[in-house]
């Protein structure tokens, strides 16, 4: 599955934050997909892309993310959004992360 060859890749490049693109310059994003049906054959390349981390805070919380990356983590006080887990399954693909202080 695209996922396990993501993981194998961060832990090989002791990476966190990756992206993986087909030599056709195709995204895999789900982690669920199966690597045949991604259309990657035995032998093909496949470029693992390194993104930066962002972090989005304000007094109580904090948010730390990867744009376009898998996920974003939270922390700090549950009341000011610290605490993600109930929504986590949504949180794919995240571009941006604003904190506001309201």
């Amino acid at each position: 599955k695209v996922g396990d060859l993501k993981t194998l890749a961060q832990e090989s490049l002791a990476k966190n934050f990756l992206q993986l693109v087909t030599s056709e310059g195709r995204k895999l994003n789900d982690p669920s997909e199966p690597l045949q049906a991604a259309g990657l054959q035995d032998g093909d390349n496949v470029t693992a892309v390194v993104g930066q981390a962002k972090l989005a805070a304000d007094q109580q919380a904090f948010a730390l993310w990867c744009s376009g990356g898998d996920g974003v983590v939270t922390w700090g006080n549950p009341v000011y959004s610290g605490d993600s887990s109930r929504v986590q399954d949504q949180l794919k693909s995240v571009r941006q992360v604003q904190a506001t202080d309201g």
